[in-house]
């Protein structure tokens, strides 16, 4: 016997039950729902913007760069080449 786990949006669950018990050989049908109180992503761009800020702290990104505003002014001039 082989077992499958399929996981289906709440609002499709109950189609898709009705659905398998029409079908002959499924056996058994199971139902779980996921946990909610798992952590959720924050909602606003700020709010993720922040978020990759705060895990990148410390980590000494951009040590390599010794003066920021000649690093753009070369990110610039490769920006304005043609191809």
């Amino acid at each position: 016997m082989t077992i499958l786990r399929v996981a289906v949006d709440d609002e499709q669950a109950e189609a898709l039950i009705k659905m398998l018990e029409e079908v002959p050989y499924v056996k058994k049908i199971e139902e779980e729902h996921e946990q909610t109180s798992q952590v959720k992503e924050p909602e606003t761009a700020y709010q993720r913007i922040k978020k990759l800020l705060d895990e990148a702290k410390g980590k000494d990104l951009f040590k390599e760069i010794e003066d920021p505003v000649e690093w753009q002014r070369q990110l610039r001039r490769e920006w304005d080449r043609d191809f």
